[in-house]
Order: C-alpha cells, then sequence, then structure tokens
C-alpha cells in the first residue's frame, strides 16, 4: 500500500523565518493561526540544475525529516528572511569552484587532488570510484565529492587551463 504524498507550497507571505545562532527555526502564518518549527533545514530540491528555487523545508526536530513545504523561489522572500535562508544555505550548500588543478595523485585506491579554487587553494582526497564520487551535470560541468561529502564544482572544463584539463582527462575520462 502506497501512501499518498501532497505537495505543500509555502507561499513568501506564509513563512517568518529567523536564525538563533547555527539553528533556523520557521513560523507558518495562516488564516487558521500560526504553527512555530523552532529547527529547520533547507535543501534544494534541483541541488545542482536549479538553486534558485524549490526549497524544502523540513522540520529537524522530527527523526524522519518531515517535509513542511516547499519554496518555489526563496529570493522573493522578505529582506530578513531571505537573509536568514541565505545564510543556512551557505552553510550546507559551500561548493568551491575549481579554477585550476595543480596536481591529482592516486594512491591506494583514492585520488588526491590540489587545486586552486574561487575560494582560495584547497587540498581534497576522494575514492578513486569515479562513477560513485563524480556527478557530470552537462557535457562540460562537473561536481566532484570528496571523501567527506564536500563537493567541488567544475562549471566548464573548457575554460581551465590545458593542464588541468589532461589531469581531468586522465583521472575522469573527460
Amino acid at each position: 500500500m502506497h501512501k499518498a504524498f501532497e505537495v505543500v507550497y509555502l507561499a513568501p507571505e506564509m513563512v517568518q523565518f529567523e536564525r538563533h545562532g547555527d539553528t533556523l527555526s520557521l513560523t507558518v502564518v495562516e488564516d487558521a493561526g500560526s504553527t512555530h518549527y523552532p529547527r529547520v533545514i533547507l535543501r534544494f530540491c534541483f541541488p545542482v540544475s536549479n538553486n534558485g528555487g524549490y526549497l524544502s523545508v523540513r522540520d529537524a526536530n522530527d527523526e524522519k525529516q518531515s517535509e513542511i513545504g516547499i519554496i518555489t523561489n526563496w529570493t522573493e522572500l522578505e529582506t530578513s528572511d531571505r537573509q536568514a535562508v541565505a545564510a543556512e544555505l551557505g552553510l550546507h550548500y559551500f561548493v568551491p569552484q575549481v579554477t585550476r588543478i595543480h596536481s591529482i595523485k592516486e594512491e591506494l585506491g583514492f585520488l588526491y587532488w590540489r587545486v586552486e579554487t574561487d575560494k582560495g587553494p584547497q587540498e581534497f582526497v576522494m575514492r578513486n570510484s569515479i562513477i560513485h564520487n563524480t556527478r557530470r551535470v552537462s557535457p562540460m560541468h562537473w561536481l566532484i565529492i570528496d571523501v567527506n561529502d564536500a563537493r567541488h564544482e567544475i562549471p566548464d572544463v573548457g575554460q581551465l587551463d590545458t593542464r588541468s584539463q589532461r589531469l581531468l582527462e586522465e583521472f575522469l575520462s573527460v
């Protein structure tokens, strides 16, 4: 037996977000009154292809993290709500963009990366399983997932220098 699932859309005028330290809370205001959720988490429904819209709001106090509703475009929220949401998303969706690859070294089933990103130089390690640890978003756009589940993005392989492209070709078969 399948349980029916109904999508609840949260209009910008219905929601009030607040940050208290590292905790994001939500109050949903409706005609019948308001409901307060002391801890919520936010997840993009389409995290790679559409991070401007379709934001799932979930109850962090619920073990199953039940969905409260979906905001179709969080940039339409009131300024204070938008700022609280942006801060929360910045914590979860910190994705540096790789601008140059200095080296990729393979050792004992791991790939050790030394790169330049839009957030500065970084080193990370990923398992040498391209199928499980990379996502090809489009022919030139790649997402690389390291051993800590942190993500690194290469928005356009064609924009990298020749040496970086050769390393990608050698290790990722780009």
